[in-house]
């Protein structure tokens, strides 16, 4: 300690006889700022490790361990990323408990967003009664206690939570991890070691080169080892499947099965016994035991697509199965084990609460969120994803030989595609069914069927809000089923909807 504050308390004593309550504050301020003096030192003292280290998870690594020795809390983590402009999160390293995300039960977004946001520490003796938090729905659902989050430069964080004791983080704790996290943000931002020579290993099954389709990459890459939920979102026909099956395939969990189930496609009264098995006599018609699609993706991948058309019920039963691993088929009496990961997919904003999907089950999908671009929003890539499908679609046709036109590529690479990948698809079959139709050995434009604006498929302006609604439907599906050769199934997918769903509509138009 300087003279200066070896001699300040003497002079707080005369200060403290004329005026008591200006001495109170020149004490606090004193205490402060020698705390803040000597966690400062504390902190210059370990910046040489984490200068030397030559990776980002090094670094993170060093962190965790000094912050753990600091704070004496059970639970640390430390994670860095990047991000570009609207786009998904890239992690670049995460260093804790098996170099693993937190549960979902372990983290408050809303602590963690308010420090992205203001760029400044949180910290809370007892989050659960902590009035900032009061509208925080992950701090009451998980009953969080003593948590501390600190930023890491721009692209950082460091975590630190007890979740049993109050009061955990002491004021020198607080002055040490504050001051050790300003010192090693700005070498997290800057470069860690030698920048890689490429992305590294493509997804299977992504295609392109946008940088939308890159961060996509990027997030699979990182998110896919991670044995928590992740909720996928895009817009109807973006490829949400072609991502979880990438995810799978690259996670640990490779050699295990992956099972998809397209939640708008089952009848609500048989979601249940689908996802989870019966067991016989659970309801009429059931003669046998049957095994549900859980116990079928055993220690693999489930894939829940359109997830956000569960019912209540079955939106239950999948909240327990997140957040136990157990399950009862319909009509068993006995708890069934699931080691599998859960993937979800939705068009829908689920976090706004849309058409009352259950909040509680919505922060545990999105442990981990991956959004998929549409179409519109990555144009450069449609010539090389209309080439992709192009060769896949050749393969079920043996010994035929064609390929693009460039007027048929500048054609596909004008079309606004509200169908996403799966429109675009369907109607490359098309051009191909006619240029083989001709005999000719490239698909050129004439071979695509026009826009519908082409088509006078215009809705008039007089029809009612009901009328113009029925019409609008009535053109859409009509568009779709040209586009897939009047094939139903692949219609329905085109919409989004259940097979079931368009029947019925398709019903109604013929009575």
């Amino acid at each position: 300690m300087s003279p200066m504050s070896a001699a300040l308390p003497k002079g707080l004593d005369r200060v403290r006889t004329y005026d008591p309550s200006l001495a109170d504050e020149l004490t606090g301020s004193f205490l402060r700022l020698a705390r803040a003096s000597e966690a400062l030192v504390w902190a210059q003292a370990r910046l040489a490790p984490l200068l030397a280290a030559h990776t980002t998870l090094a670094r993170l690594e060093l962190l965790v361990a000094e912050a753990r020795a600091a704070s004496g809390a059970p639970s640390v983590w430390a994670v860095s990323w990047r991000r570009a402009s609207r786009g998904p999160l890239h992690l670049d390293a995460v260093a804790g408990d098996g170099h693993l995300m937190p549960a979902p039960s372990a983290i408050s977004r809303t602590i963690v967003g308010a420090v992205l946001k203001h760029g400044r520490p949180a910290w809370s003796d007892d989050a659960v009664s902590d009035a900032r938090f009061e509208d925080a729905s992950s701090v009451h659902a998980f009953q969080l206690r003593s948590v501390g989050c600190l930023p890491l430069g721009d692209r950082g964080v460091l975590y630190m939570a007890d979740a049993d004791n109050p009061g955990r983080f002491s004021l020198e704790c607080r002055a040490r991890t504050t001051a050790l996290c300003a010192l090693a943000g700005p070498l997290l931002d800057a470069p860690a070691g030698s920048p890689p020579t490429d992305d590294g290993e493509s997804p299977p099954g992504l295609v392109g080169r946008a940088p939308s389709m890159r961060q996509l990459a990027g997030s699979i890459r990182s998110f896919a080892a991670l044995p928590w939920p992740a909720l996928i979102l895009g817009e109807t026909g973006s490829g949400k499947e072609v991502v979880a099956r990438a995810m799978h395939a690259m996670s640990p969990r490779a050699d295990e099965p992956f099972v998809a189930v397209n939640c708008g496609a089952i009848p609500e009264e048989l979601a249940e016994s689908e996802l989870f098995g019966h067991e016989r006599g659970a309801f009429t018609g059931a003669d046998a035991r049957r095994e549900g699609l859980v116990a079928r993706a055993g220690a693999g991948t489930l894939f829940l697509d359109e997830v956000g058309e569960l019912s209540p019920r079955v939106q239950v039963k999948v909240l327990r199965l997140i957040q136990e691993k157990t399950y009862e088929p319909l009509g068993g009496r006995r708890e069934q084990r699931s080691e599998a990961r859960i993937l979800a997919a939705t068009h829908r904003d689920l976090e706004a609460g849309e058409d009352g999907f259950r909040d509680d089950l919505y922060y545990r999908l999105a442990a981990c969120v991956l959004h998929v671009p549409p179409l519109r929003e990555r144009r450069e890539d449609i010539p090389l994803l209309a080439e992709h499908l192009l060769k896949r679609s050749l393969e079920e046709l043996p010994g035929v030989s064609l390929k693009l036109a460039p007027d048929a590529l500048g054609l596909l690479s004008g079309r606004p595609w509200p169908g996403n990948v799966r429109e675009l698809e369907n109607a490359l079959r098309g051009g191909i069914g006619r240029a083989l139709g001709e005999g000719a050995g490239a698909v050129h434009a004439a071979h695509f069927a026009p826009p519908r604006a082409a088509r006078g498929d215009a809705i008039p302006d007089d029809l009612d809000l009901k009328a113009a609604t029925d019409r609008f439907q009535r053109l859409r599906v009509e568009a779709a089923l040209r586009a897939c050769d009047d094939n139903r199934t692949r219609a329905a997918e085109l919409l989004g909807v259940s097979r079931q769903w368009l029947h019925r509509l398709m019903d109604r138009w013929s009575d």
